[in-house]
């Protein structure tokens, strides 16, 4: 898995937008710019070998109230190849006889009016998450249909890691982004639960392929691509180690010629399409958020290429039988302010208090990585430094997952000033400590400057990092400053890229090779792990028919994803299925239900799905 600034490799970033530098690296979609007007064409109609009987059910879909049916698409702006891929999906839906509205907003205004969605319990206050509560009660402040524009992690390394997507959203503190709604036909969730428990690699890639069959079976959302990332650095950005964790060892990333050592030098500028969304890492679960703030925390620990571990806050990991993980910290490890050293009692502090409080007084977004089940997983200090995460079960990949990789912590007495305040997980938000990162110290490479929204966000060096005592880490990062600079527009972007202005972005595939050819870029392909998806909004205020599964897999049955990957991403993708690449080691191809391919694809076979399987009053005219 890559990441953009390459930081913790987007562990805890369960969305990301796609295109948002082109090509959505790790989300999926890649991006074209001023030249992608060749979907139009056939528009993927070719091979529809049953055309006849889907003119004779008619050409138009009409509903009760006898006007033709009009599905609303948001789809996330900056990338011309999203906005293509949505253009697409509407001629497509228009050979079913449904139309399309196409709405395109920012990508967080997308997942604040669209995605989130509120939800007040009679006993309770209003309350706003991904999934805020029952499908039936809980809905966004804005209506819509269908979503585009938006990546899931499948995380290949850990796949039960992706719970908190299909657990039913009856669930609340297990299905954390289930924003649209889904209830699956088989238990997921206990699926997954098995799976995590099983030690017999064969029993566990059974259990995991039976899970990637459902979900292709139930087709919650349009699985349609898996992208290659293709990372674009100026020639003279040296230290890059290219592979499937690229930007792990960010903060070694210097200019200079090839082979030469490193020395310092002024400025890094990434060039990125969506600004983040927070700098609370309570509420963190995008990449865009994720990426800033890693800038100044490093997280507990990371991954190489070779899947090795890489320690950071963490000096390193014990376990005896799989199940009991104990955790000792770096002795050098210190909180900016007040705040002292961060020790095991900050951590203990904030699993307990945080990720498993009962009310979730400060709104965390990943609560369900700290449950088994219902029931919290007992987390205990053993030293000053160290402490120990106690399964209920046996876990093999445990630390694989997205739960201690990479997580981040804050300090106790930070957090507990606001733990019993009267609305006090939003005035911890609004603290200048969280929207300043004051409590940084010494824990990353460098340390917060300023933040002008929707433009740059700029970290400068941190003359105190703890990782300098590290072998191979002396004298990093190597660059007086990091910034992130926003451009709307993908043009301004690779314009800013050909100049020089900025030093890394990812590039639409349908610019890859100019790059590649300059003599002032180079452009390094990786593999991804977000799935790019069509998400069926199966909530309250979507379409009543989504929730009928044979409506949804008719629907993705009449995409043919073969276009989106060859015409539209130019071959630098692949076509999915269900919530796992290929590539894999748990995906089957087997257990795997097609849609938009070969003879699962077409609108005869679409429309009469539809015909089949509408109620009401519905009918082709």
């Amino acid at each position: 898995m890559a990441s953009r600034n390459n930081v913790n490799l987007d562990r805890r970033s369960l969305l990301r937008t796609l295109g948002a530098g082109g090509i959505v690296g790790l989300a999926g979609c890649t991006g074209g710019n001023d030249d992608t007007t060749t979907t139009a064409g056939d528009g993927g109609g070719g091979g529809d070998s049953t055309a006849t009987p889907a003119e004779d059910l008619g050409d138009t879909l009409v509903g009760p109230d006898g006007e033709q049916v009009s599905l609303s698409m948001v789809y996330s702006t900056g990338s011309e190849t999203t906005k293509t891929t949505a253009q697409f999906m509407k001629q497509e839906y228009g050979k079913m006889g449904i139309g399309v509205e196409l709405t395109g907003v920012p990508f967080n205004t997308m997942l604040s009016k669209y995605a989130q969605n509120t939800y007040k319990p009679e006993d309770g206050e209003e309350r706003s998450s991904f999934n805020a509560g029952p499908r039936d009660e809980a809905t966004s402040q804005e209506q819509w249909d269908l979503m585009l524009g938006i990546g899931f992690n499948s995380y290949p390394r850990t796949p039960t890691s992706i719970r908190p997507f299909w657990t039913s959203e009856k669930k609340r503190k297990q299905s954390t982004v289930n924003f649209y709604g889904y209830r699956p036909s088989e238990d997921i969730a206990g699926m997954l639960d098995e799976a995590s428990q099983e030690t017999d690699e064969a029993k566990r890639q059974e259990l995991l392929a039976n899970v990637f069959g459902v979900l292709s079976h139930d087709q919650p959302v349009n699985f349609y691509e898996f992208s290659v990332d293709l990372n674009g650095f100026q020639k003279d950005v040296q230290g890059i180690n290219p592979g499937q964790s690229i930007g792990y060892n960010y903060q070694q990333y210097f200019r200079g010629d090839s082979g030469g050592s490193a020395s310092m030098s002024g400025g890094y500028s990434y060039g990125a399409g969506t600004d983040a969304k927070t700098l609370n890492p309570i509420r963190i679960n995008d990449e865009s958020s994720s990426d800033r703030l890693a800038l100044t925390l490093d997280g507990a620990y990371s991954f190489d290429n070779n899947n090795e571990v890489v320690y950071r806050w963490v000096e390193s990991i014990d376990t005896d039988d799989k199940q009991n993980y104990e955790f000792t910290l770096r002795d050098n490890l210190q909180w900016g302010g007040d705040y002292g050293q961060m020790t095991a009692d900050d951590w203990v502090y904030y699993i307990k208090e945080v990720h498993q409080a009962e009310d979730n007084w400060a709104g965390d977004v990943n609560q369900s990585d700290w449950f088994r089940g219902e029931e919290p997983i007992p987390v205990e200090k053993t030293g000053k430094l160290s402490f120990e995460i106690q399964l209920p079960e046996v876990d093999p990949a445990f630390i694989k997952k997205p739960i201690m990789w990479g997580a981040m912590c804050l300090p106790k007495s930070l957090v507990e000033k606001y733990r019993d305040m009267d609305d006090g997980g939003n005035k911890l938000n609004q603290s200048t400590a969280i929207q300043e990162i004051t409590y940084s110290g010494n824990l990353g490479p460098y340390t917060f400057e300023r933040w002008d929204r929707e433009s740059v966000f700029v970290a400068k060096r941190n003359e105190n990092y703890y990782l300098r005592d590290v072998e191979g880490y002396d004298g990093t990062p190597n660059f007086e400053e990091y910034k992130f600079q926003v451009f709307g527009e993908q043009s301004t972007r690779l314009s800013a890229f050909e100049t020089g202005e900025i030093d890394q972005l990812m590039l639409p595939s349908s610019k890859a090779k100019k790059f590649e050819d300059l003599s002032s870029t180079k452009v390094i392909q990786t593999p991804n792990a977000f799935c790019s998806i069509l998400a069926y909004n199966q909530r309250a205020n979507g379409w009543d028919q989504l929730r009928t599964r044979e409506i949804r897999k008719a629907l993705s049955m009449g995409v043919k994803k073969k276009t989106i990957v060859e015409n539209i991403d130019r071959g630098y993708a692949k076509v999915a299925h269900t919530h796992q690449p290929e590539y894999s080691d748990w995906f089957d191809d087997s257990k795997v239900e097609k849609t938009g391919v070969g003879e699962n694809y077409g609108a005869a076979q679409a429309k009469q799905m539809l015909a089949d399987n509408l109620s009401g009053d519905y009918k082709f005219e």
